[in-house]
C-alpha cells in the first residue's frame, strides 16, 4: 500500500512543469516592445505638442476676451500688447489712457522658459491665406485695442493684429490652431487643417 502510495507521488513530482520564459522568449518580447515604443513615440510627442498649442490658444483666446470685457465694463479703450519679438505667449492688458478709474496694467502674463509655443500675428490687409503658417514672432510686437462698446476698429483699419498662430518651436507637424478677431470685436479659435465638415474649421 505504502509502495502504490509512493509511485503515485514520484509520477506527480515527474509530471511538474517549470514555470517562467526562458532567455529567448525574453529576448523576443524586448524586441517587440522596443520596435513598438520607437514607433509610437513620435505620434505621443505630437499628441504632448498639439495640448501645449491647446492650451496657449485657449490662454490667448481668455485673455482677448479679458481685454474686450474690461473694455465695456470700464468704458474705455483697453489694449492687449504682446511685446515678446520672438513669439512667446506672454502679454500686457490695460487702459489706453491710464486714469484712477482705469490703470495702465490691468493684467500681464508673463511666458515661462520651458514653454515652446509661440505666437505669430497677421493683419487684415496682409492677405495671407489661413492654410498658411505664420513664422514664430510675425509682426510683433503688436496687440489690439477694443473700445468702450468691445468692438476693435484698428483690426479693420490694418493696425492691430487680426490673426493670431500658435505654433510649437520644437515640432513643426504639431497641430497649428489660430485666433482671428474681427473688427466688431469677436475673438475665434479654429484649426485650418480640420475637415471641410468640422464646426472647429478656420473659413
Amino acid at each position: 500500500m505504502l509502495t502504490a502510495v509512493s509511485k503515485n507521488i514520484d509520477r506527480l513530482e515527474s509530471t511538474e512543469v517549470v514555470a517562467g520564459f526562458s532567455l529567448v522568449e525574453l529576448m523576443i518580447v524586448l524586441s517587440v516592445l522596443s520596435i513598438l515604443f520607437a514607433v509610437g513615440m513620435p505620434a505621443f510627442g505630437r499628441l504632448l505638442h498639439d495640448i501645449e498649442i491647446r492650451g496657449s490658444a485657449e490662454g490667448l483666446r481668455a485673455a482677448l476676451q479679458m481685454a474686450r470685457t474690461e473694455a465695456v465694463t470700464r468704458n474705455a479703450r483697453v489694449r492687449i500688447s504682446f511685446n515678446d519679438v520672438s513669439g512667446r505667449p506672454a502679454w500686457t492688458i490695460g487702459c489706453v489712457h491710464a486714469s484712477a478709474h482705469c490703470p495702465g496694467a490691468i493684467s500681464t502674463f508673463r511666458s515661462q522658459p520651458e514653454i515652446k509655443t509661440r505666437l505669430g500675428v497677421a493683419r487684415s490687409d496682409d492677405a495671407i491665406d489661413l492654410a498658411v503658417a505664420l513664422i514664430a514672432g510675425r509682426r510683433l510686437p503688436s496687440g489690439v485695442t477694443f473700445n468702450a462698446l468691445g468692438a476693435a476698429p484698428g483690426v479693420s483699419a490694418g493696425v492691430d493684429a487680426s490673426r493670431i498662430d500658435v505654433l510649437h518651436v520644437a515640432n513643426d507637424q504639431a497641430r497649428r490652431l489660430v485666433l482671428t478677431i474681427a473688427a466688431a470685436g469677436t475673438v475665434r479659435l479654429c484649426d485650418p487643417s480640420a475637415g471641410n465638415d468640422a464646426t472647429f474649421r478656420c473659413n
